[in-house]
């Protein structure tokens, strides 16, 4: 009988780690999560089976209760609020996609840090950018000259 309790509790304590680390290390709900369940579930099954329905049911109970209260309670903490999403975008702000300097760049001239075959990086006023070619395969090391800008879509054409 002890040794029954002992895989119930093992099982129990497994289930709850394994779900906690779903939680907060790995987001969204994979492989931890579901073998987190399953250890509830086998918990659950082995009190229901070997002890009574009695204490099947406490089992239960108390798993459920410990997930709701994880779920109740883990939001409130100092972790939790260093590893969810906070800023939100509002319609009413206006959405900003990228960087606003990019509207400047139009006609000035630069240098490619990558090929680009359409899209590359290049670099202007001694700053990084993501770029895409006007069609035409541009190598690395060239000198290049920004012919529009859309949104963050800088168009270039290789300097000849």
């Amino acid at each position: 009988m002890p040794m029954i309790w002992l895989n119930i509790i093992t099982l129990f304590v497994i289930g709850f780690i394994l779900l906690f680390i779903e939680v907060i290390i790995i987001p969204g709900f994979g492989f931890p999560g579901i073998l987190g369940l399953i250890a509830l579930i086998a918990a659950c099954y082995t009190a229901f089976t070997s002890l009574s329905q009695i204490f099947g049911a406490l089992v239960c109970l108390i798993s459920i209760g410990l997930v709701f209260a994880l779920f109740k309670i883990l939001p409130k903490t100092k972790m939790w609020q260093k590893i969810r999403l906070s800023h939100t975008e509002q319609n009413n702000q206006g959405y900003h996609s990228g960087p606003d300097d990019t509207a400047e760049l139009k006609n000035k001239s630069g240098t490619t840090l990558t090929m680009l075959r359409p899209s590359g990086t290049i670099l202007i006023d001694h700053k990084h950018y993501d770029a895409v070619s006007d069609g035409e395969f541009i190598e690395k090391n060239k000198n290049i000259i920004v012919l529009n800008v859309e949104n963050n879509k800088i168009v270039v054409r290789e300097l000849k």
